[in-house]
């Protein structure tokens, strides 16, 4: 939790005070989220989280990130990802994003857990569209392999101050077993399953306020409460 808050005092301070001087610029954020909801799976038990990041942005594209959140499995009380990765304006309409994030769990990763993973990523913009894939060789936890996430999400302007945000994922692993082992699960769920996202959010108070339906197909038998659909609701404030 100290370090998400470090992470926002930071990003602040870099921000007001003009410390990331041109061709650099420095952006950050801190969120209250009623579950820290990844994938179609509640990463907090359902619980609420406080989340903050930073980013470190170069004019002709690069950038590097690090987000953190509270989280509530394993051994540790922490999950930190650090990005590093290029956008490209290929004109007015599409732009393209590719990076490799890994995902950190400070004092959760051992040699029992073997929590902490890599992903290469790309997204492909076009207007309000965005089609992504994330690949990695060695998923979350240990006997999980191979994984691939492809997604597709739309912002859909409402009005000027509503806008409603539309999530499809798709989580496919290399095999049933482990797609089982994934979960901790007791009985087989197919090598894969879909995840989807409802939102509304607007700007007001200088806060970005978001309410949502979440949800996700994996069978009720495979997994316990940390897959149920849900009501999400968050407050967010940028810098």
């Amino acid at each position: 939790m100290r370090f998400i808050l470090s992470l926002v005092t930071a990003a602040t301070v870099m921000t007001s005070a003009g410390v990331v001087a041109a061709p650099f610029s420095s952006e950050g954020s801190v969120t209250l989220v009623s579950d820290y909801y990844f994938r179609g799976i509640s990463q907090t038990e359902q619980g609420p989280a406080i989340q903050g990041s930073v980013s470190i942005n170069h004019q002709d594209g690069w950038y590097a990130s690090a987000w953190g959140s509270n989280i509530r499995f394993g051994e540790g009380s922490m999950e930190l990802d650090l990005s590093l990765g290029r956008n490209w304006a290929l004109d007015e309409n599409w732009a393209l994003d590719m990076g490799l994030v890994q995902y950190r769990y400070p004092e959760g990763d051992n040699d029992m857990t073997g929590y902490n993973y890599m992903e290469g990523y790309a997204k492909l913009n076009y207007q309000d569209w965005q089609l992504g894939l994330a690949l990695s060789d060695s998923y979350f936890g240990n006997d999980v392999g191979k994984f691939w996430y492809l997604s597709l999400d739309w912002q859909q302007t409402l009005t000027s101050e509503l806008q409603l945000n539309w999530h499809l994922g798709y989580n496919q692993f290399d095999n049933d077993q482990e797609f089982k082992t994934f979960l901790g699960s007791p009985v087989m769920d197919g090598s894969g399953y879909t995840d989807w996202a409802l939102t509304l959010s607007t700007e007001q108070l200088g806060l970005t306020w978001l309410v949502g339906y979440v949800g996700n197909s994996i069978a009720s038998d495979a997994c316990a409460d940390i897959c149920d659909n849900r009501l999400l609701l968050s407050v967010a404030k940028s810098f």
